[in-house]
């Protein structure tokens, strides 16, 4: 399975992903709205898969 670059399709469509390292583990990764408005909280990659689905930017 070839993994999807999830950030390039976010920024395709106007959204905002702001990736905050953390001192231990996996960054944390929040996806801001055209808007401005925070739309994923600490989201993973499976999370921001589903809502690009949902959002129907993916099939």
């Amino acid at each position: 399975m070839t993994r999807i670059n999830t950030t390039e399709i976010w920024e395709r469509h106007g959204y905002r992903v702001e990736r905050i390292e953390q001192p231990m583990g996996a960054p944390q990764r929040n996806v801001y709205g055209p808007d401005g408005v925070l739309l994923i909280e600490d989201t993973e990659y499976t999370d921001e898969i589903e809502a690009l689905r949902d959002l129907g930017f993916i099939e």
